[in-house]
């Protein structure tokens, strides 16, 4: 038995979905009862992956930091000091969350700009952004 012969498929230029596009697929399935509840199921969704995501980038950057137990210190430790040294971690925690979002957030308003830098600001679209960007952008919280 032969079997036919399968063709090398070419590879093909995936596009990404233009911001614009995207918000017209948004509002017109809005306009219909069923699509409109598909489209705020998959708008939760992509929140909860932005939110893991930030999560996740706010991990490994923790993981960077070169931490020592208090318990490996070479000096003793007031009260004061240790409030002192729980308030810098709070700060730290703080800034690690800020930067977690700035570098997700940037990613996707910029997912379709192929000049981005993410340490050049001026290469900046803060406009944009593909789909997942257009999905929260139409939520009732975004446009108030």
């Amino acid at each position: 038995m032969n079997l036919p012969e399968k063709k090398a498929a070419l590879p093909r230029k995936v596009m990404s979905m233009t911001h614009e596009r995207a918000l017209e697929i948004i509002e017109r399935a809005q306009r219909d009862k069923y699509l409109a509840r598909e489209v705020d199921e998959l708008r939760e969704k992509c929140g909860q992956f932005i939110g893991d995501l930030m999560h996740e980038v706010g991990q490994e950057i923790a993981a960077k930091e070169r931490k020592i137990p208090v318990l490996l210190r070479n000096r003793e430790e007031s009260a004061i000091s240790l409030r002192s040294a729980a308030a810098h971690r709070e700060q730290r925690a703080r800034e690690r969350r800020e930067l977690a979002e700035a570098v997700v957030m940037g990613a996707l308003f910029n997912s379709g700009n192929p000049d981005w830098d993410p340490l050049d600001p001026a290469t900046y679209e803060t406009d944009r952004g593909g789909l997942l960007m257009a999905l929260l952008k139409t939520t009732r919280k975004w446009v108030e």
